[in-house]
């Protein structure tokens, strides 16, 4: 697949949020593969599950390695707990797992990505689905890097 304008890529994201059916109580991530037609609509297709999105994530993951390359993008599916995070250091919370904080909220998330290294998210609240937040290539984190990661490992397969 070719890279995506910013433009494209922005629309396909948004129509990834708005097609794929995942709870937010799941008890398993999921990977999606996902086709994008030339009026950038996408259709989705299950290709991987585990009980673990660092498992999943992983370039020795074979079984949805050798299927990466058959679709124009692929979305992981992950959902959790989410917390504010700490003002200052003196928070009696800032120790506290996202699942023990009172003010916690449900989320679910979703990261898509090409081998182009095109990475974008949207978050959605279980307490206000009808405000996601989207991201469109600027995430860090351990799962931004995992998903970087498997990406290239899945372009070198491509390649070979």
């Amino acid at each position: 697949m070719k890279k995506l304008s910013k433009k494209q890529f922005v629309t396909v994201v948004e129509n990834i949020h708005n097609t794929v059916n995942y709870s937010f109580d799941s008890k398993h991530c999921e990977a999606f593969g996902v086709l994008i037609d030339k009026d950038l609509n996408v259709q989705i297709e299950k290709i991987d599950s585990s009980t673990d999105i660092y498992d999943m994530l992983d370039t020795d993951n074979d079984n949805l390695l050798n299927q990466i390359n058959k679709y124009d993008m692929v979305s992981f599916a992950t959902n959790g707990w989410a917390a504010p995070i700490a003002k200052d250091n003196d928070d009696e919370y800032s120790d506290l797992a996202p699942s023990q904080h009172p003010e916690k909220r449900r989320v679910r998330l979703l990261s898509s990505a090409n081998i182009n290294n095109q990475v974008g998210s949207s978050i959605l609240f279980s307490d206000d689905i009808d405000s996601p937040v989207y991201d469109y290539g600027d995430a860090r984190g351990t799962m931004a890097t995992a998903i970087i990661e498997l990406m290239d490992k899945a372009k070198e397969l491509q390649v070979k």
